[in-house]
């Protein structure tokens, strides 16, 4: 009995070392072929690493807002009204509008001294003649020839073609949401959320000049609230009074609740130590859409270099942690979340580059880095500060254009002068759409619409997310599509409103 137990012992231990060995096997093969895996595989980690997405916290009250289940997803871009200066010469009737759901209208200021809103650029606001060239552009121009005898009843500037452009195009129906704040303007919200008088002006005058311009909508953007006993119960109350505004004018115009209102976004950081101490949950119950900002994620301010627009990486820097954050500590439905994408770069002057010649597997995040690179007349200057690049100038001259699977991000880099430029491809904008529809996102946006390759549709970001999306895109009218809308404001303004001519002239057509 001795003897056979030795015997069994022994042949016991043999076994198990050999099971040991194969986990040991098992787990270095599938460490050598995990990277192939993982890049093979791509969509099936975007739906794993967001399988929760949608849940809600039990109990709590969702403003769903006009996005309903079923429906398509918001393919959303930013316009500033620097576009149509010197060098960029960008233009409202240069964005593709069949591709677009919203366009948000940048920016409007603040008034520190009253909380009133003003227009940061009058001139290409509310004074400028576009149709010229629009007619130009476009065969299907109505009444915008300035050779016929229409043309003073169109209302001017980017705000005016636009409400034009969106009453004309039949094909395709679109938003203009009117956007205030922007980083020039962060100051501003932290004087009037501390001052009744300067906030109830602030509410007041948004939706005035919001309604008064033909806008379908608020978004706020500032950048950003501080970790402080007042910013962020004060943005909580700006968000709240400017909702009840909203449905304040909503009861006036058709004398109850519409499915379609309009529309309160938010454009919110994406990032941790901007989100744990706002009170998420409960602004939510008073927002349309969160316009996650997540880009610049790296940059000048950084350490080290890195992706600037991920949707994955190490840390929580990236766009999958931000959507999980408000999802999983906030209870924020994720059809209210908008993956927000970058149609620019951000350079790096690489400060050692002692790696081998550069190739797909070359490492370039996590670098120490110099500066960002020397600026150039066409590129940098073109948006006023270093190390930015329009994406329709990228990749960079002589470089090749790179894409990285596991971390979402498309990338190049200047051997000879060590710049690495990381952004958005057609790539990263159509697993970004993969990710938006496996988890249920209310769609995505870009900031901003002077860096699209508008010109080039196989490079173009905007048609990349939408293909993405199986063409599955939001085409919702402009509230003044309505004409108790259009009546409400003839009365409000008789003949003295910004849109007045051309309502008149909308208002006898469909009589």
């Amino acid at each position: 009995m001795v003897g056979h137990s030795a015997h069994h012992g022994s042949r016991t231990s043999v076994i198990s070392h050999l099971l040991i060995l194969l986990i040991v096997i098992t787990l270095i093969i599938e460490m050598c072929l995990y990277s192939r895996i993982f890049k093979n595989q791509r969509s099936d980690d975007i739906r794993d690493n967001f399988k929760n997405g949608g849940r809600q916290v039990p109990g709590m009250a969702q403003n769903q807002g006009p996005h309903i289940e079923g429906e398509g997803f918001l393919s959303g871009v930013y316009y500033s009204n620097w576009s149509p200066y010197k060098p960029r010469f960008h233009f409202p009737h240069d964005i593709n509008l069949m591709q677009v759901s919203h366009i948000y209208y940048a920016f409007f200021k603040i008034n520190p001294r009253t909380g009133g809103i003003e227009n940061t650029d009058s001139w290409s606001d509310l004074e400028m003649n576009l149709y010229k060239p629009l007619a130009i552009k476009s065969s299907e121009l109505i009444n915008g020839n300035p050779n016929n005898g229409n043309q003073n009843i169109l209302p001017l500037g980017c705000i005016g073609e636009l409400f034009y452009l969106k009453n004309i195009c039949s094909d395709k129906k679109f938003k203009v949401i009117m956007s205030i704040g922007g980083w020039s303007d962060s100051e501003n919200f932290k004087i009037i959320i501390k001052d009744n008088k300067l906030l109830k002006n602030f509410v007041d005058s948004s939706v005035e000049t919001m309604f008064r311009l033909g806008f379908d909508g608020v978004d706020l953007d500032w950048e950003f609230p501080e970790n402080n006993q007042s910013e962020p119960q004060g943005y909580l109350k700006l968000v709240k009074m400017l909702r009840l505004k909203l449905n304040s004018l909503e009861s006036q115009i058709f004398g109850g609740r519409v499915e379609d209102h309009f529309q309160l976004s938010i454009a919110a950081p994406a990032f941790k130590d901007k989100l744990f101490y706002l009170p998420i949950t409960e602004i939510d119950q008073y927002v349309d859409y969160w316009n996650m900002m997540t880009y610049d994620y790296y940059g000048s301010w950084s350490e080290t270099t890195g992706y600037h627009s991920n949707l994955f990486s190490e840390t929580e820097l990236n766009g999958n942690f931000a959507m999980h954050y408000m999802i999983d500590k906030f209870g924020v439905n994720s059809r209210k979340l908008v993956l927000g994408m970058a149609a620019y770069g951000r350079s790096f002057h690489i400060k050692d580059n002692k790696f081998e010649p550069f190739s797909q597997n070359s490492v370039l995040i996590n670098k120490i880095f110099k500066g960002v690179g020397k600026p150039t007349k066409e590129i940098d200057k073109a948006d006023g500060k270093e190390g930015i690049w329009p994406y329709k100038n990228l990749p960079k001259k002589d470089t090749i254009e790179q894409y990285d699977p596991k971390y979402v991000s498309a990338y190049c880099f200047d051997e000879k002068n060590s710049i690495f430029i990381s952004y958005d491809n057609t790539k990263s904008a159509k697993t970004k759409a993969e990710y938006v529809m496996h988890n249920k996102l209310g769609g995505g946006f870009w900031w901003e619409s002077c860096g699209e390759a508008y010109t080039n549709e196989s490079r173009s970001l905007i048609n990349a997310f939408n293909e993405g999306l199986h063409f599955n895109v939001s085409s919702k009218p402009s509230i003044f599509q309505d004409m108790r809308v259009v009546k409400y404001y003839l009365n409000k303004y008789g003949d003295d409103g910004f849109l007045t001519p051309y309502l008149k002239h909308l208002d006898s057509s469909k009589q």
